[in-house]
């Protein structure tokens, strides 16, 4: 078991390395360097509203986290809610793949004793819905530009949209397969396997899939508003596609962080609208700083708290 940890660990650092490698040459390559006083233009109160989508995207997502919890656990404080969803925001963006989003899981476990299944079907939602609206988003790019790259990228999204909605609808038949299996195998005898999956109705689903597109949205104009904050009037409905499509590619190179990839990508593209590279780069840093970077500090001392709330339930 050590040596797995030690070995999914390094590669977690080795991944971490390649995007801050990635960049730090995009960024030397942009010339942001040189003109750093570009920062010095920006419009406060258009930055200012930028922000506040930030602080939006995370009271919805706090939300969407005590939505989905009312179907499972009903008597799931706003105060738990905001522990488990914040914590989460720390520990996915730091992991490949959004793994420490099952942080969330594990804190409903703990604190109300939540089945497991039930805490991962409730991240399963918030995920597929994502991808999802960020997909037929960037799926539009078809009308702007199409080239070999952006065909396989969203290929492989769609590939595995069908996949996790096939999976999770013949889950049920699935656990079934393996306690019939599990049964006649000696080391899992002494093993229980009885997991149940519960779904949510329809009426609960469209809810998280409408929470989670006005979510997304703020994010899209966010990135809208942080351009406009540098002079910079883009057509939203453009900077949105290619937007998604940036996001999808960093969750596709699965590099913590997307670091290095998203702001390259998204970099690239704005200066395919006609910004500058040096804007362009000043702008997508801005973006990552105050919709990632500053989640994750928060994240990170939030986690803390968590982490008390954790122990003392079990005092």
């Amino acid at each position: 078991m050590n040596f797995i940890t030690r070995y999914r660990n390094s590669i977690q650092i080795t991944l971490f390395c390649i995007g801050l490698a990635i960049l730090g040459l995009f960024v030397y390559n942009s010339g942001i360097i040189e003109n750093y006083e570009i920062i010095s233009s920006v419009n406060i109160p258009t930055f200012i509203l930028a922000l506040c989508c930030t602080f939006g995207v995370i009271f919805l997502r706090v939300y969407r986290w005590k939505y989905l919890s009312e179907w499972y656990k009903p008597d799931v404080a706003w105060k738990d809610a905001t522990l488990a969803t914040i914590s989460s925001l720390f520990y996915a963006n730091i992991t490949p793949a959004k793994f420490g989003d099952l942080y969330k899981a594990y804190f409903m476990k703990r604190v109300y004793k939540m089945n497991l299944t039930d805490g991962v079907s409730m991240i399963f939602y918030e995920r597929f819905f994502e991808l999802v609206i960020l997909f037929l988003a960037a799926s539009a790019i078809v009308f702007i530009q199409l080239s070999g790259v952006t065909v396989i990228v969203l290929e492989v999204i769609a590939v595995i949209l069908i996949l996790l909605l096939i999976f999770y609808y013949k889950i049920d038949s699935l656990i079934q397969f393996i306690q019939k299996v599990s049964v006649k195998i000696p080391f899992f005898k002494n093993i229980s396997l009885d997991i149940q999956v519960r779904k949510m109705s329809f009426p609960r689903i469209v809810g998280v899939f409408f929470i989670t597109l006005i979510s997304l949205s703020l994010e899209f104009l966010q990135l809208w508003l942080v351009a406009c904050a540098f002079g910079y009037v883009l057509n939203p409905i453009i900077i949105t596609i290619l937007f998604s499509l940036s996001i999808i590619i960093g969750l596709v190179s699965q590099i913590p962080l997307s670091m290095g990839v998203m702001e390259g990508s998204l970099s690239y593209f704005l200066m395919y609208l006609g910004v500058t590279s040096v804007d362009s780069m000043a702008i997508v840093l801005t973006d990552r700083i105050i919709s990632m970077y500053l989640v994750i500090i928060i994240g990170f001392i939030v986690s803390k708290l968590s982490s008390d709330r954790i122990i003392e339930v079990h005092l």
